[in-house]
């Protein structure tokens, strides 16, 4: 797909989705991108909606709003996500359905939205490398929820084709925590075969792609530096 004059929804415009904004904007598409408390500032070409995905109205709303101002959509790339830490003795029904609303079911919510306006386009995920073989301790509803990002983009792969193709991209290590240890950063790059952090752009590289091809779907995309074969 041609990205020029395209309207892609984008969630989430903050670390790696400004680089995924502005490479999206590079590339001619318009963009409509959600927030939910702070706006982000990509210029007064960009549509701005604020909305709490994990409820059906603000979903369907960034929709309406996204068709009103540019007349169509084309793809949706999903990337609004939070990453708790929730050890198993402290974990609560609350926090189990917090981050579970807020990762899988605004993902679904939202994609049900845009593909209901889509006539052809494009959705992409963001999953974790990590949760189907190396799940993180004390991340249990996170883990469960990318999980269930992964099954909902294959099972969306099938409900939505031929004229929608819908992928998934599994990072791992892209950006350094500002609060990362020496000792934890050299073990992160011992166990990640490509020994570096990836970058932000190297998530943009991936959401052009699977935003480009055009025999694709189902897919979960590692860019993962290798981590997951380690």
């Amino acid at each position: 797909m041609d990205l020029k004059n395209k309207v892609i929804i984008l969630t989430g415009a903050a670390r790696i989705g400004l680089d995924v904004a502005q490479g999206l904007k590079s590339n001619g598409a318009k963009l409509a991108v959600t927030y939910f408390t702070s706006k982000p500032d990509l210029g007064d070409d960009v549509l701005y909606v604020q909305a709490n995905l994990s409820k059906e109205a603000d979903a369907k709303k960034v929709v309406a709003e996204t068709k009103k101002k540019f007349g169509q959509i084309d793809g949706l790339v999903y990337m609004a996500a939070n990453y708790p830490n929730q050890p198993w003795k402290t974990l609560t029904e609350k926090d189990w359905d917090s981050t579970m609303n807020t990762i899988a079911k605004s993902a679904f919510l939202m994609s049900k939205a845009a593909a209901d306006e889509m006539v052809e386009g494009k959705i992409i995920h963001i999953a974790d490398w990590s949760v189907l073989n190396q799940p993180y301790k004390d991340y249990l509803p996170y883990n469960v929820a990318k999980s269930a990002v992964i099954g909902l983009t294959k099972s969306l792969a099938k409900e939505l084709a031929p004229k929608i193709a819908v992928n998934a991209i599994a990072p791992g290590p892209i950006l350094k925590p500002a609060n990362l240890s020496d000792e934890d950063n050299l073990e992160a790059l011992k166990n990640t075969p490509l020994g570096k952090w990836g970058g932000a752009h190297e998530i943009t590289k991936a959401v052009l792609y699977l935003l480009d091809t055009d025999f694709v779907t189902g897919q979960i995309l590692y860019v993962d530096g290798g981590r997951s074969i380690a």
